[in-house]
Protein backbone atom coordinates (compact mmCIF):
# COMPACT_ATOMS: atom_id res chain seq x y z
CA UNK A 1 0.00 0.00 0.00
CA UNK A 2 2.83 2.38 0.90
CA UNK A 3 4.55 1.71 -2.44
CA UNK A 4 1.34 2.50 -4.31
CA UNK A 5 0.98 5.82 -2.47
CA UNK A 6 4.61 6.68 -3.19
CA UNK A 7 4.13 6.02 -6.92
CA UNK A 8 0.97 8.14 -6.97
CA UNK A 9 2.82 10.93 -5.13
CA UNK A 10 5.57 10.88 -7.80
CA UNK A 11 2.92 11.02 -10.52
CA UNK A 12 1.05 13.97 -8.96
CA UNK A 13 4.25 15.97 -8.36
CA UNK A 14 5.58 15.45 -11.87
CA UNK A 15 2.22 16.36 -13.43
CA UNK A 16 2.16 19.65 -11.50
CA UNK A 17 5.69 20.52 -12.60
CA UNK A 18 4.89 19.67 -16.22
CA UNK A 19 1.82 21.95 -16.18
CA UNK A 20 3.95 24.81 -14.85
CA UNK A 21 6.62 24.32 -17.51
CA UNK A 22 4.06 23.99 -20.34
CA UNK A 23 2.34 27.19 -19.17
CA UNK A 24 5.67 29.02 -19.28
CA UNK A 25 6.28 27.71 -22.81
CA UNK A 26 2.86 28.97 -23.97
CA UNK A 27 3.45 32.42 -22.44
CA UNK A 28 6.90 32.61 -24.02
CA UNK A 29 5.43 31.67 -27.39
CA UNK A 30 2.82 34.45 -27.25
CA UNK A 31 5.33 36.98 -25.85
CA UNK A 32 7.74 36.40 -28.73
CA UNK A 33 5.04 36.92 -31.34
CA UNK A 34 3.90 40.09 -29.55
CA UNK A 35 7.52 41.34 -29.37
CA UNK A 36 7.95 40.81 -33.10
CA UNK A 37 4.71 42.72 -33.68
CA UNK A 38 6.06 45.55 -31.55
CA UNK A 39 9.25 45.67 -33.65
CA UNK A 40 7.63 45.46 -37.09
CA UNK A 41 4.42 47.41 -36.52
CA UNK A 42 5.19 50.71 -34.73
CA UNK A 43 1.59 51.92 -34.75
CA UNK A 44 -0.06 48.75 -33.37
CA UNK A 45 1.89 45.65 -32.18
CA UNK A 46 -1.36 43.71 -31.85
CA UNK A 47 -1.44 43.49 -35.64
CA UNK A 48 1.64 41.27 -35.43
CA UNK A 49 -0.09 39.07 -32.87
CA UNK A 50 -3.24 38.89 -34.99
CA UNK A 51 -1.36 37.67 -38.07
CA UNK A 52 1.64 35.97 -36.50
CA UNK A 53 -0.14 33.74 -34.00
CA UNK A 54 -2.34 31.89 -36.55
CA UNK A 55 0.68 31.34 -38.85
CA UNK A 56 2.76 30.01 -35.96
CA UNK A 57 -0.08 27.71 -34.86
CA UNK A 58 -0.38 26.33 -38.41
CA UNK A 59 3.38 25.61 -38.35
CA UNK A 60 2.95 23.67 -35.10
CA UNK A 61 -0.02 21.74 -36.50
CA UNK A 62 1.90 20.76 -39.65
CA UNK A 63 4.78 19.52 -37.49
CA UNK A 64 2.27 17.52 -35.45
CA UNK A 65 0.56 16.02 -38.53
CA UNK A 66 3.76 14.49 -39.93
CA UNK A 67 5.32 13.62 -36.56
CA UNK A 68 4.89 9.82 -36.62
CA UNK A 69 6.33 9.28 -40.12
CA UNK A 70 9.14 11.71 -39.37
CA UNK A 71 10.12 9.94 -36.13
CA UNK A 72 10.03 6.41 -37.60
CA UNK A 73 12.00 7.52 -40.64
CA UNK A 74 14.61 9.32 -38.51
CA UNK A 75 15.00 6.23 -36.30
CA UNK A 76 15.13 3.90 -39.33
CA UNK A 77 12.56 1.71 -37.60
CA UNK A 78 10.63 -1.20 -39.16
CA UNK A 79 7.55 -3.21 -38.10
CA UNK A 80 8.29 -6.12 -35.74
CA UNK A 81 8.31 -9.48 -37.50
CA UNK A 82 6.07 -12.04 -35.72
CA UNK A 83 7.96 -14.85 -37.49
CA UNK A 84 11.11 -14.00 -35.54
CA UNK A 85 10.92 -15.40 -32.00
CA UNK A 86 12.44 -12.41 -30.18
CA UNK A 87 10.28 -9.94 -32.05
CA UNK A 88 7.18 -12.04 -31.44
CA UNK A 89 7.92 -11.81 -27.70
CA UNK A 90 8.16 -8.03 -28.06
CA UNK A 91 4.72 -7.98 -29.68
CA UNK A 92 3.33 -10.05 -26.77
CA UNK A 93 4.85 -7.67 -24.18
CA UNK A 94 3.33 -4.67 -25.98
CA UNK A 95 -0.04 -6.41 -26.03
CA UNK A 96 0.14 -7.28 -22.32
CA UNK A 97 1.07 -3.74 -21.28
CA UNK A 98 -1.64 -2.20 -23.46
CA UNK A 99 -4.21 -4.37 -21.63
CA UNK A 100 -2.75 -3.33 -18.26
CA UNK A 101 -2.92 0.34 -19.27
CA UNK A 102 -6.40 0.03 -20.75
CA UNK A 103 -5.23 1.34 -24.12
CA UNK A 104 -5.53 0.14 -27.73
CA UNK A 105 -2.53 -2.00 -28.64
CA UNK A 106 0.22 0.13 -30.22
CA UNK A 107 2.05 -1.13 -33.30
CA UNK A 108 5.34 -2.82 -32.40
CA UNK A 109 8.39 -1.62 -34.29
CA UNK A 110 12.06 -2.57 -34.18
CA UNK A 111 15.20 -0.53 -34.71
CA UNK A 112 18.22 -2.57 -35.78
CA UNK A 113 20.75 -1.39 -33.22
CA UNK A 114 22.94 -3.03 -30.56
CA UNK A 115 22.05 -0.31 -28.05
CA UNK A 116 19.51 -1.11 -25.33
CA UNK A 117 16.81 1.46 -25.97
CA UNK A 118 13.17 2.07 -26.87
CA UNK A 119 10.79 4.91 -27.66
CA UNK A 120 7.10 5.59 -28.24
CA UNK A 121 5.49 7.85 -30.81
CA UNK A 122 2.01 8.54 -32.15
CA UNK A 123 -0.40 11.46 -32.29
CA UNK A 124 -2.95 9.63 -30.14
CA UNK A 125 -3.25 6.22 -28.40
CA UNK A 126 -5.16 4.73 -31.35
CA UNK A 127 -2.21 5.47 -33.67
CA UNK A 128 0.63 4.84 -31.23
CA UNK A 129 3.86 2.99 -31.96
CA UNK A 130 6.32 1.42 -29.52
CA UNK A 131 9.76 0.73 -30.94
CA UNK A 132 12.52 -1.28 -29.27
CA UNK A 133 16.04 -1.87 -30.50
CA UNK A 134 17.27 -5.35 -31.33
CA UNK A 135 19.76 -4.88 -28.49
CA UNK A 136 16.86 -4.43 -26.07
CA UNK A 137 15.18 -7.63 -27.25
CA UNK A 138 18.39 -9.68 -27.00
CA UNK A 139 20.00 -8.29 -23.85
CA UNK A 140 17.04 -7.84 -21.48
CA UNK A 141 15.15 -10.62 -19.75
CA UNK A 142 11.36 -10.65 -19.88
CA UNK A 143 10.95 -8.84 -16.56
CA UNK A 144 13.23 -6.02 -17.71
CA UNK A 145 11.66 -5.85 -21.18
CA UNK A 146 8.24 -5.61 -19.54
CA UNK A 147 9.48 -2.65 -17.48
CA UNK A 148 10.77 -0.86 -20.58
CA UNK A 149 7.54 -1.44 -22.52
CA UNK A 150 5.50 -0.27 -19.51
CA UNK A 151 7.58 2.92 -19.43
CA UNK A 152 6.84 3.58 -23.10
CA UNK A 153 3.17 2.67 -22.65
CA UNK A 154 3.03 5.28 -19.88
CA UNK A 155 4.30 7.92 -22.30
CA UNK A 156 1.34 7.08 -24.52
CA UNK A 157 -1.15 7.03 -21.64
CA UNK A 158 0.13 10.37 -20.31
CA UNK A 159 -0.06 11.95 -23.80
CA UNK A 160 3.66 12.72 -23.60
CA UNK A 161 4.00 12.25 -27.35
CA UNK A 162 1.43 15.00 -27.94
CA UNK A 163 3.21 17.30 -25.48
CA UNK A 164 6.64 16.55 -26.97
CA UNK A 165 5.49 17.01 -30.57
CA UNK A 166 3.67 20.28 -29.91
CA UNK A 167 6.58 21.55 -27.80
CA UNK A 168 9.07 20.73 -30.57
CA UNK A 169 6.80 22.63 -32.96
CA UNK A 170 6.68 25.63 -30.62
CA UNK A 171 10.47 25.61 -30.19
CA UNK A 172 10.85 25.42 -33.98
CA UNK A 173 8.37 28.26 -34.52
CA UNK A 174 10.15 30.49 -32.00
CA UNK A 175 13.52 29.75 -33.65
CA UNK A 176 12.03 30.50 -37.09
CA UNK A 177 10.55 33.80 -35.90
CA UNK A 178 13.86 34.83 -34.38
CA UNK A 179 15.70 33.95 -37.60
CA UNK A 180 13.26 35.99 -39.70
CA UNK A 181 13.74 38.97 -37.41
CA UNK A 182 17.52 38.58 -37.51
CA UNK A 183 17.62 38.70 -41.31
CA UNK A 184 15.12 41.56 -41.42
CA UNK A 185 17.64 43.83 -39.71
CA UNK A 186 19.99 43.41 -42.65
CA UNK A 187 17.27 44.75 -44.92
CA UNK A 188 16.44 47.59 -42.56
CA UNK A 189 12.78 46.68 -42.29
CA UNK A 190 12.43 46.32 -38.54
CA UNK A 191 11.81 49.04 -36.02
CA UNK A 192 11.17 51.94 -38.37
CA UNK A 193 8.96 54.78 -37.31
CA UNK A 194 9.63 54.71 -33.57
CA UNK A 195 10.78 57.77 -31.72
CA UNK A 196 11.38 58.62 -28.10
CA UNK A 197 13.54 57.17 -25.34
CA UNK A 198 10.69 55.08 -23.88
CA UNK A 199 9.98 53.44 -27.20
CA UNK A 200 13.71 52.84 -27.75
CA UNK A 201 13.98 51.01 -24.42
CA UNK A 202 10.94 48.88 -25.20
CA UNK A 203 12.41 48.14 -28.62
CA UNK A 204 15.66 46.90 -27.05
CA UNK A 205 13.68 44.73 -24.61
CA UNK A 206 11.62 43.27 -27.46
CA UNK A 207 14.74 42.51 -29.51
CA UNK A 208 16.48 40.87 -26.54
CA UNK A 209 13.37 38.76 -25.88
CA UNK A 210 13.26 37.51 -29.46
CA UNK A 211 17.02 36.74 -29.45
CA UNK A 212 16.98 34.90 -26.11
CA UNK A 213 13.60 33.19 -26.59
CA UNK A 214 14.96 30.22 -28.63
CA UNK A 215 17.40 29.46 -25.79
CA UNK A 216 14.67 29.69 -23.15
CA UNK A 217 12.34 27.60 -25.32
CA UNK A 218 14.96 24.89 -25.80
CA UNK A 219 15.73 24.76 -22.08
CA UNK A 220 12.01 24.59 -21.29
CA UNK A 221 11.52 21.74 -23.75
CA UNK A 222 14.39 19.81 -22.18
CA UNK A 223 12.94 20.43 -18.70
CA UNK A 224 9.60 19.02 -19.88
CA UNK A 225 11.40 16.01 -21.34
CA UNK A 226 13.19 15.25 -18.06
CA UNK A 227 10.02 15.60 -15.96
CA UNK A 228 8.05 13.34 -18.30
CA UNK A 229 10.74 10.66 -17.98
CA UNK A 230 10.35 10.61 -14.20
CA UNK A 231 6.58 10.44 -14.63
CA UNK A 232 6.80 7.57 -17.15
CA UNK A 233 9.12 5.68 -14.79
CA UNK A 234 6.57 6.04 -11.97
CA UNK A 235 3.62 5.10 -14.18
CA UNK A 236 5.52 2.18 -15.68
CA UNK A 237 6.26 0.83 -12.21
CA UNK A 238 2.57 1.24 -11.37
CA UNK A 239 1.51 -0.74 -14.47
CA UNK A 240 3.80 -3.70 -13.83
CA UNK A 241 3.62 -3.53 -10.02
CA UNK A 242 7.34 -4.24 -10.28
CA UNK A 243 9.64 -1.16 -10.17
CA UNK A 244 12.68 -3.44 -10.05
CA UNK A 245 12.18 -4.66 -13.63
CA UNK A 246 12.62 -1.16 -15.08
CA UNK A 247 15.36 -0.33 -12.56
CA UNK A 248 17.35 -3.38 -13.70
CA UNK A 249 16.82 -2.44 -17.36
CA UNK A 250 18.12 1.09 -16.70
CA UNK A 251 21.13 -0.36 -14.88
CA UNK A 252 21.90 -2.50 -17.95
CA UNK A 253 21.52 0.56 -20.19
CA UNK A 254 24.06 2.38 -18.03
CA UNK A 255 26.59 -0.45 -18.31
CA UNK A 256 25.91 -1.14 -22.00
CA UNK A 257 28.66 0.12 -24.32
CA UNK A 258 28.17 -1.37 -27.79
CA UNK A 259 30.69 -0.71 -30.52
CA UNK A 260 30.00 1.79 -33.25
CA UNK A 261 27.84 4.89 -33.35
CA UNK A 262 24.15 4.71 -32.37
CA UNK A 263 21.80 4.45 -35.33
CA UNK A 264 19.06 6.93 -36.09
CA UNK A 265 18.93 10.69 -35.70
CA UNK A 266 19.68 13.00 -32.77
CA UNK A 267 16.44 14.84 -33.50
CA UNK A 268 14.44 12.00 -31.91
CA UNK A 269 16.86 11.44 -29.01
CA UNK A 270 14.48 12.93 -26.38
CA UNK A 271 11.89 10.26 -27.24
CA UNK A 272 14.10 7.33 -26.22
CA UNK A 273 14.06 5.87 -22.72
CA UNK A 274 17.71 6.98 -22.53
CA UNK A 275 19.57 9.35 -24.87
CA UNK A 276 21.66 7.01 -27.08
CA UNK A 277 23.98 9.82 -28.17
CA UNK A 278 25.19 11.01 -24.75
CA UNK A 279 26.53 9.58 -21.51
CA UNK A 280 23.81 8.42 -19.13
CA UNK A 281 25.88 9.45 -16.10
CA UNK A 282 26.30 13.12 -17.02
CA UNK A 283 23.45 15.57 -16.45
CA UNK A 284 23.06 19.28 -17.11
CA UNK A 285 20.38 21.81 -18.06
CA UNK A 286 20.97 20.72 -21.67
CA UNK A 287 20.29 17.02 -20.95
CA UNK A 288 17.31 15.38 -22.62
CA UNK A 289 16.93 12.90 -19.73
CA UNK A 290 17.41 12.99 -15.95
CA UNK A 291 20.45 11.20 -14.44
CA UNK A 292 20.01 7.46 -14.82
CA UNK A 293 21.30 6.81 -11.28
CA UNK A 294 18.60 9.09 -9.90
CA UNK A 295 15.94 7.28 -11.92
CA UNK A 296 17.15 3.91 -10.63
CA UNK A 297 17.22 5.21 -7.06
CA UNK A 298 13.65 6.51 -7.30
CA UNK A 299 12.39 3.23 -8.74
CA UNK A 300 14.08 1.14 -6.05
CA UNK A 301 12.59 3.36 -3.33
CA UNK A 302 9.05 2.58 -4.51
Amino acid sequence: MEKKLLVEDHIRRNKRLTIIVCTFMALLFISVIFAVGYIFFPFDPYIGLMFGLPIAIVYVLVTYSFSVKTVLSAAKARPANPNIREEKLLIHRVEEMSIAAGLPMPKAYVQDSDNINAFATGKKPEEAVICATTGTIRKLNQEELEGVIAHEMSHIKNHDILIATVTIGVVGAIALISEILFYSFFWGGAGRGRKGEGNAILMVVAILLVILAPIFARLTYLAISRKREYLADSNGAYLTRNPNGLAQALAKIKEDHPRGKPKGSKTVAPLYISNPFKSTSVSSIWSTHPPIDERISRLRSM
